[in-house]
């Protein structure tokens, strides 16, 4: 119960936070800085279940080298819409991995699925990954923003 609280809390502050993020350009909104230039991840599979659905993915981005990603969509009351969760794993040679996890939200208009998570990277990074996955062409966009 506590624990979907906080969840609750946490994705409507996102939520919040990606719709500033995405008006900066407004005087008065947050202007974030990109980590690094968008990525684009190859989907690998989609696992489709009632409650929860998987996406796994993997491709380069930039510094954190070649990333494996695991995204689980939990649906709300409309279906087209909930809260999202997951890992990544970085790997830039044998004796650098990044290992990151998130929470977050997403939304589905036609084909395309919206996500917006927050991301905690052990190396202290914490970024806001705004990403497309284009279900026609098997492709997740990934546009990390960078919280600390």
């Amino acid at each position: 119960m506590i624990r979907q609280t906080i969840i609750t809390i946490l994705s409507a502050a996102l939520l919040v936070l990606s719709h500033t993020a995405i008006a900066g350009h407004h005087e008065s909104g947050l202007a974030l800085a990109e980590r690094q230039p968008a990525a684009v991840m190859n989907v690998t599979s989609v696992n489709l279940g009632t409650d929860v659905s998987t996406i796994t993915a993997e491709g380069k981005m930039g510094k954190y080298g070649k990333v494996y990603a695991t995204y689980h969509l939990n649906y709300g009351p409309s279906g087209t819409e909930g809260s999202a969760s997951g890992q990544g794993r970085g790997v830039i040679d044998a004796d650098t991995v990044f290992s990151g996890t998130f929470n977050g939200r997403w939304s589905q208009k036609g084909s395309t699925l919206t996500l917006r998570n927050v991301v905690d990277v052990d190396n202290g990074d914490k970024n806001l990954d705004i990403i497309t996955f284009d279900t026609r062409e098997d492709t997740l966009t990934v546009r990390a923003y960078i919280l600390k």
